[in-house]
């Protein structure tokens, strides 16, 4: 019997070079999540000039656990990772109550809703850096300025959402492609 020319390897060769692209991909998901919570709350912001001061408040939170995940994966086990859940926990909750204050501070609507979205992406863009500091992580940091950056760009572009939203595609696209150039490069070694 002839062996096929394109029969597909043996089972378990190839599996470990996929399981290590997608532990790496797993790796960065959370950075991405963020940048795609800001673009998502930026575009919102920008198109729909509703208040979307419940898309923080939902946001933050989940914000929050991206963040405590990064630092989960980066500390030992122990009491250490409890001292940073609480530390995070403690932040995140600053964050969230200054969200609402503004809020709520705005109950005549002297505020636009714009600029209600740009104060709230402010506060997850800080509480994003802040966390990046304390976790020492700097993807973390490079998302939360990301985020920073954005405010003034909404400010200054009232048609900013296509805008943000092709700079954000195209950070997450630089990210896959240096994720991926990675991964090849190691998978090439190895």
């Amino acid at each position: 019997m002839m062996s096929d020319a394109n029969s597909s390897p043996p089972d378990g060769v190839t599996e470990p070079k996929r399981s290590r692209v997608w532990i790496g991909l797993l790796a960065e998901a959370p950075y991405f999540a963020i940048v795609i919570i800001g673009v998502v709350g930026v575009c919102w912001t920008s198109l729909f000039r509703t208040p979307t001061a419940t898309y923080w408040v939902v946001m933050t939170p989940i914000t929050a656990l991206l963040c405590i995940a990064v630092g989960w994966r980066n500390l030992p086990q122990g009491r250490g990772r409890l001292e940073m859940v609480a530390i995070q926990f403690g932040q995140w909750a600053a964050i969230l109550a200054a969200m609402y204050l503004i809020y709520v501070s705005n109950v005549r609507g002297l505020v636009t809703s714009p600029a209600l979205g740009s104060m709230m992406l402010t506060l997850l863009a800080l509480g994003v850096f802040v966390a990046g500091l304390d976790l020492r992580a700097w993807k973390l940091c490079v998302a939360g300025v990301f985020l920073a950056i954005a405010v003034p760009i909404v400010t200054w572009f009232e048609q900013a959402a296509l805008f943000l939203f092709l700079i954000g595609a195209v950070l997450i696209m630089l990210g896959v492609v240096l994720w991926w150039g990675r991964a090849k490069l190691s998978a090439d070694r190895g």
